[in-house]
């Protein structure tokens, strides 16, 4: 069964053309930081995240996967806060079923669209304890994003590694999944979108807090 599964999956990536455009012009749209309960939190916006071929990898029935990394960094550009981790996005052929896989567990969409629209939002994700800011020194954030698909090998030994991690933190989740991310696809792959941001400068009592 599962080998009928990968074999029909392979030429409906072959034969289906995928509406979303491509990834050569990926980019952040905006990334800003706030203030909330004390914590500093970064949103961030993409453009253009999933390209060609992840998305007719993922129509196919294979999986794909985005890696996100975001950070703060301070003088010299030392790493003060960072938050790192993974999405796995896929589509049940059998159920017609488009699910974004992450830390939280299973998000259901409607299609690629919506798939793409919601890995493209970072919505306040927590970076650091304010107290550990100088209100009057210049901070600035960075992300990393890698996108790609994931060839069948990969998704066995990425499943397996997330099924043996089910008792941990979402902390520590994150950081374990990115960590075996970046030993999968060391190297470079074809097929890849790389998003490297290096945002402007802030000062921790300029920022606006929020509720």
């Amino acid at each position: 069964m599962r080998l009928a599964r990968i074999s029909i999956a392979l030429l409906l990536l072959v034969m289906a053309p995928v509406a979303i455009a491509g990834g050569a012009g990926a980019s952040v749209v905006s990334a800003e930081v706030h203030a909330r309960d004390a914590w500093l939190h970064a949103s961030v916006q993409f453009a253009d995240l999933l390209d060609l071929r992840t998305a007719s990898t993922i129509d196919s029935g294979l999986s794909g996967v985005c890696a996100f990394e975001v950070s703060v960094l301070g003088p010299g550009d030392t790493a003060l806060g960072r938050r790192t981790w993974t999405l796995r996005l896929e589509h049940d052929l059998w159920e017609d079923r488009y699910v974004i896989v992450g830390p939280d567990g299973e998000t259901e969409v409607s299609g690629l669209a919506a798939m793409d629209s919601v890995v493209s939002r970072i919505d306040g994700v927590r970076l650091l304890p304010m107290s550990r800011l100088e209100p009057d020194v210049e901070y600035h954030l960075t992300v990393v994003v890698e996108v790609l698909p994931l060839a069948v090998e990969d998704q066995d030994r990425l499943s397996r590694y997330i099924s043996r991690r089910g008792g941990g933190t979402r902390e520590e989740l994150d950081l374990d999944l990115g960590s075996i991310f970046g030993r999968l696809f060391q190297g470079g792959r074809s097929g890849r979108t790389s998003i490297s941001h290096h945002g402007p400068t802030f000062r921790p009592r300029t920022l606006e807090v929020r509720p």
